[in-house]
């Protein structure tokens, strides 16, 4: 009898347990465990630090050692405090965020109803993995009787899909530099082996790409430029003719 009540006490143990943290079997809180299992903050120990105390907080582990059922610690001055142990783990997921939930810590002394201490950690997208931090606390200026933690978490984040696919402008950039290319390298060589072209006679069509150069830059100019010939003051005609000075002097 004995052995049969073992037997199925490992039966019941091992399907209550998820790795570190014990947690109750369900379909979906498995698949949530599951998947936090794949993070790299998993089974890692983080320590943050208020004002007045100091907590190290273990992901579905153990702050100090393996054998420890402790989650999270909590130390005051000279006094410690376990805010959750591995054995009593409640998770719960929502559309943007994941919260464990460690329960059965040290009893409160005469606050809080006497309970035991709990404390829930809020798992959300972000890339701060080890900016642990603390959204409530019970310590001896705030006397709160929940502790909550928030970590970020970039597993947590959607992925994003890159868009590999070029667009029409880029395309059409891509085709009009190949057919230049190939328009120079083809040219140059049967320039170079029709004509034995040297230099920069090796240029296709180079005497047509002159004269384009060259009206190219007479439209610039006409467009472009901003002072037009005018008669000076005080004269009839404009610099190239004859102005009334040169009349007084042909005068007789």
């Amino acid at each position: 009898m004995a052995i049969i009540c073992t037997v199925f006490f490992l039966i019941v143990y091992c399907s209550l347990v998820y790795g570190g943290c014990h947690i109750n079997q369900d379909k979906s809180t498995k698949n949530v465990y599951d998947n936090m299992k794949k993070w790299k903050i998993f089974g890692n120990t983080l320590t943050v630090f208020s004002s007045e105390s100091t907590f190290s907080v273990g992901i579905c582990s153990s702050p100090f050692n393996a054998t420890d059922v402790a989650a999270i610690i909590q130390k005051e001055s000279n006094v410690s405090y376990v805010l959750g142990k591995l054995d009593q783990v409640n998770l719960i997921q929502g559309d943007k965020w994941i919260l464990l939930t460690y329960e059965n810590g040290d009893e409160y002394d005469a606050i809080c109803n006497n309970l035991t201490r709990s404390a829930s950690i809020m798992f959300v997208c972000g890339s701060n993995m080890v900016g642990l931090t603390i959204l409530q606390a019970h310590t001896t200026s705030n006397q709160q009787c929940n502790y909550m933690f928030q970590l970020q978490v970039p597993e947590m984040c959607p992925i994003v899909e890159k868009d590999d696919k070029l667009s029409g402008g880029a395309i059409f950039l891509i085709v009009i530099g190949s057919l230049a290319a190939a328009y120079l390298i083809l040219g140059a060589v049967y320039m170079h082996v029709k004509h034995g072209a040297r230099g920069i006679e090796h240029i296709p069509n180079l005497e047509m790409w002159r004269k384009m150069g060259g009206l190219a830059a007479d439209g610039c100019d006409f467009c472009c430029r901003c002072e037009r010939t005018s008669p000076r003051a005080g004269y009839f005609f404009d610099e190239s003719g004859l102005d009334a000075h040169d009349d007084d002097i042909l005068s007789p």
